[in-house]
């Protein structure tokens, strides 16, 4: 169970980086086993270079993207997250919406160090616009890690507090932000205030809510940034697709 302090810190700053909710050895294996899904040595960086054919890259960011329903992964969805995934979002029903997919998203070493621009999720891709910016496609995102990350090693940049000042922005005019899209266009109008790097070490877990801002960076450090989403089939999750066969896990 989360402390008080920690709860209010998810509720008042809009995320929380938690630890101690996957075991080491879980998530150790875990590592071992995503190694072996891309094919890849964690020890001979030539090995980096060939990309499974099922993967998907987003070569801006040196980013591999593969999904998968591996049990040693999905043994990361342990009881104790998922009873902190509903304690945070005070609802103890969530404890039995469990995932059942992963989706990695593992950004590679490249030679210059870069930040995204800050972003909230959930908008469509493409310029379609059907997502409502309330109640919103998701109430929580999480990202769970699968290894140490270093300063400027591809870890995710978060500008605390943003939550806040985005949802005053769209309910500053509901007509206007209706849709969630035309809300995010104007994310950077915003003074979001200073962001954190953040620095989690493996089985971290980072929980943030709708209407957060945050970014990915690159990577310039010797090793990878190993992380997941979990992903969903179930009715309930489909607000939010991520493929046509998978959506994104929305608690």
């Amino acid at each position: 169970m989360l402390k008080i302090s920690q709860i209010e810190q998810y509720h008042q700053e809009g995320y929380l980086l938690a630890s101690g909710l996957i075991p080491d050895m879980t998530s150790k294996k875990a590592e071992e086993t995503l190694w072996s899904l891309l094919n890849m040595l964690p020890d001979q960086p030539q090995s980096w270079k060939t990309i499974p054919a099922y993967a998907k890259v987003e070569s801006h960011r040196n980013l591999i993207d593969i999904t998968t329903a591996v049990p040693d992964l999905m043994a990361c969805c342990t009881p104790e997250f998922m009873q902190v995934t509903a304690q945070l979002l005070n609802e103890p029903s969530i404890e039995t919406h469990r995932p059942n997919g992963i989706n990695t998203i593992n950004v590679f070493p490249t030679a210059e160090w870069s930040c995204g621009r800050a972003h909230i999720d959930g908008i469509e891709l493409g310029g379609k616009k059907h997502r409502r910016t309330f109640p919103g496609p998701l109430r929580m995102v999480v990202l769970s890690f699968l290894s140490d990350i270093e300063s400027k090693g591809g870890g995710t940049m978060v500008w605390p507090k943003s939550h806040q000042r985005i949802r005053a922005l769209a309910e500053s005019n509901i007509q206007k932000y209706e849709y969630l899209l035309d809300l995010h266009n104007e994310v950077h109008s915003l003074d979001l205030g200073q962001p954190i790097e953040l620095m989690p070490k493996r089985g971290d877990v980072l929980f943030f809510q709708h209407l957060f801002a945050h970014a990915g960076t690159a990577n310039i450090r010797q090793t990878p940034r190993l992380a997941f989403r979990y992903l969903c089939t179930c009715r309930a999750c489909e607000k939010w697709k991520h493929s046509l066969d998978w959506n994104l896990w929305t608690p």
